[in-house]
């Protein structure tokens, strides 16, 4: 081997907790030479296993004999936090994968193809390194202030995990940032969400919007709306607003269980063009320009300091480079690319397209971008 070429990654050390051992030896098959395989039949034997290790990921089952397999990834979180937390939805499962992000790095539903979770587990790891890099962490440790974490939105987030809450209680945590509350009223009531009837309170947002809806407009006033000066704060209402259009894009582009995880990531996917000193697409980077760290990679960065999901972070660093993702099809990674590309703020990635067989959807895609973009902008 040429002494200047990256070394091999060495083999995954997968766990895979499910009642059906088939799971565990289709995947031992298909990974073979990429990854070592154990089983676990329960929740109680993946912990020991674990405890014994090391293992890199986990992989297991919604339903485990003696508990599930999300509150078993959440002991993990805790037990093992470095290890990768793979959660292995339901045929037809529709519940909303945003309920597992707490406890879960990666999301993979039916039919398990061996090849594909090895390629998205390689991927994370992977990104893992890129992130765990000097020059990230000084170019974010020199900006003066950072975007605040949007707190609310992680606790509206963290509550949908556990189920819709009434409408009263979404209404009361919104409402105690006055700024916060207003701003999403002028969003409900913006062109872009408005549908008739004007609302006048939360409560009726939340009603009228659902709570998936609700939570992304907080979270565009959070991330989008702090701007400090006259400039910033045009700049911040042109990123929100595009924003606002990719994450409806890209709910479109994957509907079902996925569609709300897909609306966020692509709606945060922009967030590193608040920070100074970051590559842009079709932005000219001469002298140091040229060794900015792209926006992607530094978006992914600082929601990882704030404590957001692991697909989140993913999806906001790799939207620019979907191939390197290890997805099969359109996921969560291409849908986000997709969105911004079709909005005009990427080049669309033809050979991943290729790669994945979608060239044929491009004009379908390109339908639904075309009818967003005739809405007039928002209030």
């Amino acid at each position: 081997m040429d002494p200047a070429d990256p070394p091999t990654p060495a083999p995954l050390r997968l766990l895979v907790a499910a009642s059906d051992p088939a799971l565990a030896e289709r995947l031992r098959r298909a990974c073979a030479g990429r990854a070592e395989v154990r089983a676990a039949a329960s929740a109680a034997e993946a912990q020991a296993l674990v405890r014994a290790g090391p293992f890199d990921a986990v992989l297991a089952s919604v339903r485990l004999g003696q508990g599930s397999g999300n509150a078993l990834l959440g002991v993990l979180k805790r037990e093992a936090p470095a290890l990768l937390r793979c959660l292995l939805l339901d045929e037809g499962s529709d519940a909303p994968a945003l309920a597992a992000l707490d406890n879960a790095h990666r999301l993979f539903q039916p039919p398990f193809d061996g090849e594909e979770v090895c390629a998205a587990l390689e991927a994370v790891r992977a990104l893992r390194q890129r992130l765990d890099h000097p020059r990230l962490a000084a170019m974010v440790g020199r900006v003066g202030r950072l975007p605040a974490p949007p707190h609310l939105s992680l606790e509206l987030m963290r509550r949908s995990g556990e189920g819709e809450a009434p409408a009263r209680e979404v209404a009361a945590l919104v409402e105690r940032d006055p700024v916060l509350a207003a701003k999403v009223l002028r969003l409900c009531n913006s062109a872009l969400y408005g549908g008739g009837r004007r609302v006048e309170d939360i409560r009726s947002a939340v009603v009228r919007l659902g709570q998936q809806a609700l939570r992304r407009l907080v979270l565009a006033g959070e991330v989008f709306g702090r701007g400090r000066g006259p400039g910033e704060d045009a700049a911040e209402h042109a990123l929100r607003e595009h924003s606002l259009r990719a994450s409806r894009l890209a709910a479109a582009l994957l509907p079902g269980p996925r569609a709300d995880l897909a609306a966020t990531a692509a709606l945060l996917a922009g967030v590193g063009r608040l920070l100074p000193e970051v590559r842009i697409p079709g932005a000219i980077s001469t002298g140091e320009a040229s060794d900015w760290p792209g926006y992607a990679e530094a978006g992914a960065y600082l929601l990882g300091l704030w404590g957001l999901p692991e697909p989140l972070v993913e999806a906001v660093a790799l939207h620019p480079t979907p191939a390197l993702a290890g997805e099969r099809g359109l996921g969560l990674v291409g849908a986000c690319h997709v969105a911004w590309a079709l909005l005009g703020e990427l080049p669309l990635d033809t050979g991943w397209l290729a790669a994945q067989g979608l060239e044929g959807e491009q004009e379908r895609w390109a339908d639904l971008a075309a009818r967003l973009a005739a809405a007039p902008d928002a209030a």
